[in-house]
């Protein structure tokens, strides 16, 4: 089989840290970037450590005390195995225990342990603990983001048929407790722990006021109702007319399935994050839920501009591709999901890490957007006649009509812009956190930094002939994410 030269089994990080050398003793000073152009050292790493280090077998790798026997060291008599009749025949179903009365017993019983529980608010078994519990274990429930109103309905059991078993989604009155008390401060800092359990790579929260509420569609209305209710026929979705926040969320892609973007089989990273994505929305609704807290959206477009909410809670910048940039993830992130609810949040403000003025004279993606639609524009501009657009912002308007024909039309799926965006990069690169830091505090530099992302070879054409299935299986990141992203 090939070999593969685009992953790195040693990052740089790591391989200096064990030669003992860090960034400082290679002397890589503003004037000491360029002394590495030409080395080989490009964007995937030591490609001739790769090269040798990379096992070319597609084949699974025990460990070496571990051995393949013919058969099990369990005995079967396969003669006599018997096959078993099906699920209802299970444990868990009680028409499987000779007294079903037993099995209720038990059941009831871990009923009222975990309210006693909750009740007392023991530590680990409270009802925020309780709450994340149940969200991580039933919040798989099915949305669809062309149905607004799917996830409208504040995860009401009534309304979702799927959610009606009596071991889900406990809400406070039924635990005969108040629902969760605590600061904004103390809420924001427990929905962001809740969050990353979730999925979430970095989370934001944003108060709805007369400002932010514009962010909403403009289909979405406020009443003076005690909570939110739907009406799809009339194209009618309706908030409490209180006050109200926004949980804004990022879901990780996969940088190292990025590197493939031009396979179609593997330009998956992004459509694998939105069902990520989706999985996320449930529990996080699944978890206000538990706390005595209403929730509504939380699906991909499900309330507004997303990339607006993302840059209003602070988790990055408007890009030259219409898109948020994250000081820490860059552009490599899936979409924005937005969750409305009641609990009382401390507000997170937006950030200027320097990502809107090296777009000014980065242009990269719009260099490499395949289907020319990203403007290539020095300057932001008002924008929002075209249609797709709206009115308000100063930023840099893509042809959406022009990137959706390209990117639906054929193969390949199209994910480039976010592929070669400098602020989407390993974090194993030594360079990688410096370079952020100069974007940061020294514009001047920003020209000559888009210069070197070329040269380090960071977002280049890739070769086709090499295949991810060439690699070994257990050389590929779990669900394609990146251990070197924190």
């Amino acid at each position: 089989m090939a070999s593969n030269k685009h992953h790195s089994t040693v990052g740089r990080r790591d391989f200096m840290k064990k030669l003992g050398v860090g960034a400082g003793a290679l002397g890589l000073g503003a004037a000491g970037f360029s002394s590495f152009a030409g080395t080989g050292f490009g964007a995937d790493g030591f490609k001739d450590l790769d090269e040798m280090m990379a096992s070319p077998l597609a084949e699974r790798k025990l460990p070496f005390w571990v051995k393949e026997v013919d058969e099990p060291t369990v005995k079967i008599d396969w003669d006599n195995f018997q096959a078993f009749e099906g699920p209802e025949k299970t444990l868990f179903n009680p028409a499987s225990w000779e007294n079903p009365k037993d099995y209720f017993d038990i059941y009831n019983r871990n009923i009222a342990s975990t309210k006693k529980n909750v009740q007392e608010n023991v530590p680990g078994l409270s009802l925020k603990d309780r709450a994340l519990a149940d969200a991580n274990c039933w919040g798989w429930g099915g949305r669809s983001g062309a149905d607004l109103a799917a996830p409208w309905t504040g995860a009401d059991v009534k309304s979702n048929p799927q959610w009606e078993h009596p071991t889900m989604f406990y809400t406070p009155e039924q635990y005969g407790v108040p629902k969760h008390k605590g600061t904004p401060e103390e809420n924001s800092r427990m929905v962001r722990t809740a969050g990353r359990i979730m999925g979430a790579a970095d989370m934001g929260f944003v108060k709805l006021d007369e400002k932010t509420k514009k962010l909403l569609w403009g289909k979405i209305k406020f009443e003076n109702v005690e909570k939110g209710y739907a009406d799809p026929s009339k194209n009618k979705y309706v908030l409490p007319d209180k006050d109200l926040w926004a949980i804004c969320a990022v879901i990780p892609q996969s940088l190292w399935m990025q590197q493939y973007t031009e396979r179609m089989s593997w330009a998956s990273s992004n459509t694998m994050s939105y069902s990520r994505a989706n999985i996320y929305a449930n529990r996080i609704s699944v978890f206000l839920r538990g706390l005595g807290y209403q929730s509504y959206g939380g699906d991909t477009e499900s309330v507004g501009r997303l990339v607006g909410f993302g840059v209003m809670s602070g988790m990055g910048e408007y890009g030259r591709a219409g898109i948020l940039v994250s000081p820490q993830w860059g552009t490599n992130i899936r979409t924005v999901m937005v969750t409305i609810t009641d609990l009382p949040l401390a507000e997170t403000k937006p950030i200027d890490a320097g990502i809107a003025k090296f777009c000014e004279s980065c242009k990269k993606c719009g260099e490499m957007c395949p289907s020319g639609a990203i403007s290539m524009e020095d300057k932001p501009f008002w924008g929002g006649q075209a249609d797709c657009q709206a009115e308000g912002i100063k930023g840099w308007y893509m042809d959406s009509k022009k990137c959706y024909s390209y990117m639906l039309g054929g193969e390949p799926d199209c994910s480039r812009c976010q592929t070669v965006c400098p602020f989407t990069k390993f974090d194993e690169a030594v360079v990688h956190d410096l370079i952020k830091l100069s974007i940061g505090s020294a514009p001047a530099l920003n020209t000559a930094i888009r210069k070197m992302d070329d040269v380090f070879g960071y977002g280049v054409e890739p070769d086709l002939s090499k295949t991810p299935w060439d690699l070994d299986p257990m050389d590929i990141p779990l669900y394609g994410l990146d251990k070197s992203r924190k």
